[in-house]
């Protein structure tokens, strides 16, 4: 192995398979040689939280195991104990190992350990391991949070590909969608005014579990496998994502993606995606429905040429991240 070599520990090995490969891709197109290590959670694999973290410890152990042999950079995808993570990382992995943990939500939207001041203050004592954000929310969140901590603002890894699906015909009410598991954080309140305001002229649905019905939206409960999410994103003309609050959203990106904008609030991590704010909502539920006529409206080719570049800033930054 080489010092631009790279082991990737894909803790949530079922949630961000995605992720974690495309940052495989990105990576490798450095040149650097790239190894997944996939850990599923329990809701994957089975089992308790108790042997998650027993075969987390073990890939990283792995890890250490096979970087030392080449010196060999170690990327943790998601934080298992929030920041006691660093810590193990920095037991297991070693003091001379180079290793980064990404950390997506600084501010879970669900319930997750090791996010208190006591873990934040125990993470802390292992410097050498190097957090890695994906946003400018997520980078202020964290040095707020951890005085003397410099996260390291790097791309999502951006993968855009052709999916070979039917898309909506001129004539057709545009198809606007919401995707993925209800939390939350979700805005119905946002959701039941756009149903109003624009469900006569566009086909307004949600598919994911636990939703509850919204006015004015097509609501389909149910669990949506990569296969299926990639068919979704792809025949919808346009994807909303209505958090009232997040760091970075995958739905955005895989929608991107497939050649569909995604419509976002006004200062999220969406805007960083798109050369203008016409994608974006501000407090008003007419600014939204402006947003979503705006990506309904837009040209495939635009969107994949604007994935295409966003794959390029991508590559480069974490090409550059390689080499310090």
């Amino acid at each position: 192995m080489s010092a631009r070599d790279v082991i990737v520990v894909n803790t949530l090995g079922g949630a961000l398979h995605h992720y974690a490969h495309g940052l495989a891709a990105t990576l490798s197109a450095s040149g650097a040689r790239v190894s997944v290590t996939d850990v599923h959670e329990p809701s994957v694999a089975g089992g308790s939280g108790v042997d998650w973290v027993r075969r987390y410890l073990l890939a990283l152990w792995a890890a250490r195991r096979d970087g030392r042999r080449g010196g060999a950079r170690v990327i943790v995808t998601w934080p298992v104990l929030g920041h006691l993570d660093r810590v193990i990382m920095r037991v297991v992995l070693g003091r001379r190992a180079e290793a980064a943990l990404v950390v997506h939500d600084p501010h879970p939207l669900v319930r997750a350990r090791g996010y208190g001041v006591v873990a934040r203050r125990i993470g802390s004592l292992a410097r050498g391991v190097r957090l890695i954000v994906h946003s400018r929310t997520a980078a202020t969140a964290l040095r707020d949070d951890c005085p003397g901590t410099e996260p390291e603002l790097l791309p999502h890894p951006v993968a855009p590909r052709p999916v070979p699906v039917t898309v909506s015909t001129p004539g057709d009410r545009p198809v606007v969608r919401v995707l993925g598991q209800f939390k939350p954080d979700r805005d119905l309140a946002l959701l039941a005014g756009i149903g109003q305001e624009i469900g006569h002229s566009h086909r307004l649905e949600i598919v994911g579990r636990r939703w509850p019905e919204v006015d004015g939206w097509s609501v389909t409960d149910a669990f949506v496998d990569e296969d299926r999410l990639d068919e979704l994103l792809a025949t919808a003309d346009a994807v909303v994502v209505p958090y009232k609050r997040f760091f970075q959203s995958g739905i955005a990106i895989r929608s991107l993606e497939v050649g569909t904008p995604a419509v976002g609030p006004a200062g999220s991590s969406i805007a960083d995606l798109y050369p203008d704010d016409r994608y974006l909502g501000d407090g008003s539920v007419s600014s939204w429905c402006d947003a979503i006529s705006s990506a309904s409206a837009a040209e495939r080719d635009e969107t994949r040429a604007v994935a295409s570049r966003a794959d390029r800033v991508c590559r480069a930054a974490w090409a550059e991240w390689l080499m310090r």
